[in-house]
């Protein structure tokens, strides 16, 4: 163990398989990297953007009608889009910061039969990598993206809780054998 509590295996017993075990915590900045690269915030943007055209579209049917009340329709299309499209990134960001604070520092594995995520006081989360998609690569993470039947399951694996020399670099090797790079 060192001073951030990162256990390096850099002689990792074979007959484990285990590549990477490490204990923290992710960052908002993290989260948020994560979010972006798996394309959550595009698609929540595209449903607000969809429902603020949508609610101008009426505004504008009403104006060429010539009735004079279709115009708060379109203002508050407008503002509608714009608010969905720039508050909805913020707010899943947030809660799920608030979501990894409330369950604290985690211990993750990461190994030949899959990613395993636990904490203090709870039971651990095992997902092999059959039920793991596609991964995205950052300069500051892995996000790893899977499905669990209709639930989509998300892994966020920083680098800065990656460093010895090469330890990433052995990660996304094993995560580029398993799994698609999105």
């Amino acid at each position: 163990m060192n001073d951030n509590e990162i256990d390096l295996l850099p002689d990792a017993p074979a007959a484990a398989g285990e590549v990477l075990r490490f204990r923290g915590q992710v960052e908002e900045s993290e989260i948020r990297a994560a979010l972006k690269a798996a394309g959550v915030f595009r698609r929540v943007r595209v449903p607000g953007a969809a429902g603020g055209v949508a609610i101008a579209l009426l505004g504008v049917l009403s104006l060429a009608d010539g009735d004079p009340v279709g115009l708060p329709f379109v203002v508050g299309g407008a503002v509608y889009g714009a608010a969905f499209c720039l508050l909805a990134p913020r707010r899943i960001t947030s809660r799920g910061l608030k979501a990894a604070q409330a369950q604290g520092e985690r211990e993750c594995v990461v190994d030949d039969g899959g990613i395993t995520v636990g904490c203090p006081g709870g039971e651990p989360v095992r997902m092999p990598w059959e039920r793991l998609k596609r991964f995205h690569e950052t300069p500051e993470i892995f996000a790893v993206v899977g499905r669990t039947g209709w639930k989509t399951c998300f892994f966020i694996l920083p680098k800065r809780l990656m460093p010895a020399p090469g330890q990433a670099e052995l990660v996304g090797a094993l995560l580029d054998s398993r799994l698609r790079r999105a």
